[in-house]
């Protein structure tokens, strides 16, 4: 009995006495020893004794108590690691879950703790497409599938979170996922499937994409198509459908094969169609929820063929007929006609002499046709006398050809400017008579070239007669040339008064012949004296305005091509006389100048025309008398106002008249007037500038250089011509420099800067020296008595006498002038050879 009491001590001092267990795990439990993990994860478990030295034999057991393996090849296994004893998990598995326990020996007793280990799963989504089909028109089940532990819930989104889909007539959610009911092509869209746990907070989304199932639409249907004959025809057929849909064609029930078909995903082309490719064709897209078709017909168009043109010819007056056919065509060809050469449509609304008769063929739907349309012109006449074109044109393209319709009519002969009514020439004389003198020996004439020039179809050939008689070439008296149909000349080389009178000039062709006479006139010289008109007299010459005749009568049949102008003293005769040829342009009036006259002098004038057969009369006489001698004129400028050059620019110039006094020279001077800014802007100076020295230029020179301008600038120069007599009036001109590479600072400084910057230098110059020179006389003063003015004027005699030797001595003048800027620089001196006294030269100067 006291053995047992003894024992029931030891036991309650074991338990109620005894400190509390020395065993820890980590994790520390959050509630009632437990330890979450997360299944499919790697996890451990640790524990430790607090007192490593009383506790010993740590070990774990399973759930089931058995006591766990070091094996590291295990999935669970234990490993000690410094004193403390770790429970490796190395994927955790649901049947992991349960109460674990960490063994030890402590103090001789036995210790242990136990962990309850409960086990969490992620969401995961599992047998769920991202994309997913369904067919339309029925119910249909968007599957996903989620899980985790604790278990999800599961929620369903269309377009985004903000579309919380609830079982309703259109939607039920199932344990499997999302039922539509009654697809439609509408319900295809990103529906989100949502999961979340609760307890955890943890939330994922599964984004599907549904794509409803449905049998083609027509997006692109084919249509009736028509191709060019020779070319590639292309049709469009587009279906819209679930799967994309498969193509197939066909021609009168038969699918297309062979490499003149090329198949795209949604057209066919026909390589080089020909007729043989018209008729019915079926295009047909089908995929597993249905399949539709369409079909259409091609049309193979062919271009006019228009059979050639042959030439029509009609005499002037009668009816002239053209046909133009078209063999074939698809559909039928339109034709209509033109002028070949201006492109003006041919009409009876625009012209009452033509009329169109055309086929009354009717089209036909599958076969080619011809057709025919001809132009009808009653009466013809030289008008249409011309190509024609044949326009034939339909859907496929349009062809022309050309036919030339001739209108034959006899010849009409021309007068114009090359072909005229009468033509020139005269009889040449030797030195020993004149023209139309009874004294005179006449020899062979001026050759005259006579044109004839008609029209008429056909071209008509051209004859020459002269008094009945046809007119041989004999290249003496006759020489024909450009002999060819409907144009003829004929030079003709008078021997005598008898070749002149009537020409007549023959055209003829099949359909008749014409006439016309051409005259021969003798010509004779100018019968008509110019008018002469005084317009300027200077002092050493004049101008005259000379009006000549344009008539070929007054002229004697021939143009004039000079103006003789002859003048003499008033005193003298004409045998003394002085002349001047001038030629004559297309101008009525022609502007004379004589010059070379003496000044205060009175002169007689007079004019006459001259044409190939010479000297005319002369024109009624005029007295001038010139001006006196006086200053020149003011000069002409020659050279342009744009210079050549930036700071240079050449001038030149003329002087129309002296004054009667040769020219001994001409000043020249100029100025800048204004300049262009760094933009190229137009500025003017604040007053002109100053005038630049006058250059003299010895005549007869009339050119000169201005150098040393500025660039970029307008300057105004002044040209004067001078003689004994004086100056001529002033009469400035402007200049302009290109711009140049300078800088702006000096190429828009003004002209006066220079001066006034030469100015201020020597006036600082000045002010320095003058304090210089106070400076050293008071410091002589202050050491020697004696100032620098009465050293050099020798006037200190009352006063010691100043020894300054050539020695390098610092001396208080020396010492000022080192703190200067400069050096100091000797003084030019005469040596007094009475005296000791010296200029000081510089501190470590040698002499």
């Amino acid at each position: 009995m006291m053995i047992s009491l003894l024992l029931i001590l030891v036991l309650f001092e074991q338990v109620c006495v005894s400190p509390v267990t020395r065993i820890v795990v980590l994790p520390k439990p959050y509630e009632d020893n437990k330890v979450k993990a997360v299944i499919n994860e790697k996890f451990f478990l640790t524990c430790f004794s607090q007192n490593q030295a009383s506790t010993s034999s740590l070990k774990w057991l399973s759930p089931s108590g058995q006591p766990i393996s070091n094996d590291p090849t295990l999935r669970i296994y234990t490993a000690l690691n410094n004193q403390q004893l770790m429970l490796h998990f190395e994927k955790l598995e649901p049947t992991d879950a349960g109460l674990y326990a960490c063994q030890g020996v402590h103090d001789g007793l036995p210790d242990q703790v136990k962990i309850e280990l409960t086990l969490e799963k992620k969401i995961s989504f599992h047998d769920t497409k991202l994309e997913q089909f369904i067919k339309a028109g029925q119910d249909q089940l968007v599957q996903c599938h989620a899980s985790s532990i604790p278990g999800p819930e599961i929620a369903w989104f269309r377009h985004g979170i903000s579309t919380n889909l609830k079982n309703d007539h259109k939607y039920q959610i199932t344990n499997d996922g999302l039922v539509i009911k009654n697809v439609q092509i509408e319900d295809e869209a990103i529906y989100l499937c949502q999961a979340s746990v609760t307890s955890t907070g943890e939330i994922k989304r599964a984004q599907i994409n549904v794509q409803v199932m449905h049998q083609p639409i027509w997006d692109v249907k084919p249509i009736d198509t028509d191709g060019v004959n020779g070319q590639d025809i292309v049709v469009r057929c587009k279906a819209n459908a679930k799967p994309v849909p498969k193509y197939s064609w066909f021609r009168n029930g038969i699918m297309l094969v062979g490499e003149r078909y090329v198949f795209t995903a949604d057209s066919l082309r026909i390589l080089k169609s020909n007729v043989n490719d018209r008729g019915t064709y079926t295009c047909e897209a089908e995929n597993n929820s249905g399949k539709i078709s369409a079909n259409f017909r091609i049309n193979i168009l062919v271009g006019p063929v228009i059979a050639p043109l042959e030439e029509v010819r009609v005499l002037e007056g009668n009816e002239a007929r053209l046909k133009c056919i078209v063999r074939e065509a698809f559909p039928k060809a339109q034709i209509t006609w033109k002028y070949a050469d201006t492109l003006e449509n041919i009409s009876p609304s625009s012209d009452s002499s033509i009329e169109i008769v055309a086929d009354s063929i009717e089209d036909s739907n599958d076969n080619l046709v011809g057709s025919w349309s001809e132009l009808r012109i009653k009466p013809a006449d030289r008008r249409y006398n011309r190509n024609i074109t044949c326009v034939a044109s339909n859907k496929a393209e349009v062809n022309e050809r050309q036919v030339r319709l001739i209108v034959e009519y006899k010849p009409t002969l021309l007068i114009n400017s090359e072909s005229k009514e009468f033509y020139y020439s005269w009889l040449n004389v030797d030195s020993s008579g004149s023209s139309g003198s009874s004294s005179s020996h006449v020899s062979r004439g001026a050759s005259v070239l006579m044109t004839c020039i008609a029209t008429g179809e056909p071209k008509p050939q051209i004859t020459w007669f002269f008094k009945t008689e046809q007119i041989k070439h004999d290249n003496v008296k006759y020489i024909l040339h450009k002999q060819q149909l409907g144009l003829s000349q004929l030079e003709v080389i008078p021997d005598g008064l008898e070749d002149f009178g009537d020409y007549q000039c023959k055209a003829e062709n099949t359909v008749g012949s014409s006439y016309r006479n051409i005259e021969l006139r003798m010509a004779t010289s100018p019968s008509l004296p110019p008018m002469l008109v005084l317009q300027a007299t200077k002092p050493e010459s004049v101008n005259f305005q000379v009006t000549v005749s344009n008539e070929a009568e007054s002229n004697g049949g021939l143009p004039i091509h000079t103006i003789k102008a002859q003048w003499r003293f008033l005193n003298s005769d004409w045998s003394n006389q002085n002349e001047k040829n001038f030629p004559v342009t297309n101008a009525e009036r022609l502007l004379v100048h004589v010059g070379a006259l003496m000044p205060d002098t009175e002169y007689l004038f007079r004019v006459a025309g001259v044409n190939k057969v010479g000297l005319g009369k002369w024109s009624q006489e005029i007295k001038i008398k010139t001006l006196s001698r006086r200053q020149p004129e003011p000069i002409r400028v020659l050279s342009q106002e744009d210079c050549t050059a930036s700071t240079k620019c050449y001038i030149e110039w003329t002087s129309d008249s002296n004054g009667g006094s040769p020219i001994r020279d001409y000043l020249v001077k100029w100025r800048r007037l204004s300049y262009k800014d760094s933009s190229n802007k137009h500025v003017d100076t604040n007053r002109l500038g100053r005038w630049s020295d006058v250059v003299v230029i010895k005549a007869p020179i009339t050119n000169y250089e201005i150098t040393s301008i500025l660039p970029n600038s307008f300057y105004e120069v002044d040209v004067v011509a001078r003689n004994d007599i004086g100056p001529s009036a002033s009469q400035p001109f402007r200049i302009r420099t290109l711009p140049g590479q300078i800088g702006e600072l000096e190429a828009f400084r003004k002209p006066n800067e220079s001066v006034i910057n030469r100015i201020i230098l020597i006036c600082g110059s000045i002010i320095a020296a003058i304090i210089l020179f106070i400076i050293i006389d008071v410091l002589l003063l202050m050491k020697f008595d004696c100032g620098l003015l009465a050293i050099l004027t020798k006037s200190c005699t009352n006063q010691k006498e100043i020894t300054i030797d050539f020695k390098p001595t610092p001396t208080k003048i020396v010492q000022h002038t080192n703190k200067s800027n400069h050096p100091y620089k000797p003084i030019s001196q005469t040596e007094d050879h009475t005296g000791n006294a010296s200029i000081p030269l510089r501190p470590n100067e040698n002499v």
